[in-house]
């Protein structure tokens, strides 16, 4: 019995989070200066935006409301834009240091893209 696409993306992601998790989880043990004491919640972030980008790009994909190459690059433009925002948030509010919440928020950011664009670019191949 073959799995529905959103069934088989989110579980996935949801593997590929709780591994990131993992690591985070023993980086924070092992590097507990180095890395942000926030690192939980931007997972969560990274989760979230990547599932909703990925339901936005199938859904409009299979409505047949645009080509997936421009589904593509708005979606990967706005995720880019809430990123960025959240960024210049938390530098601005300078709750945390700086140099462990860069690290690990770019080091997330890098992961995530390359698992979003490696799985959408599966999909643009089934269609």
């Amino acid at each position: 019995m073959k799995k529905h696409p959103l069934v088989s993306y989110f579980t996935n992601l949801s593997f590929f989070s709780i591994g990131v998790s993992f690591v985070a989880l023993f980086s924070m043990i092992f590097f507990r200066n180095n890395i942000s004491p926030n690192l939980p919640y931007y997972i969560l972030m990274f989760y979230i935006c990547t599932a909703i980008g990925y339901v936005w790009t199938y859904s409009s994909v299979k409505n047949k409301k645009m080509k997936f190459e421009n589904i593509f690059m708005l979606v990967k433009f706005a995720k880019l834009f809430i990123y960025i925002i959240v960024f210049l948030v938390v530098i601005m509010l300078k709750r945390e240091n700086i140099i462990p919440f860069v690290a690990s928020y770019l080091i997330l950011y890098a992961m995530y893209l390359i698992f979003d664009t490696i799985t959408l670019k599966n999909f643009s191949k089934k269609i």
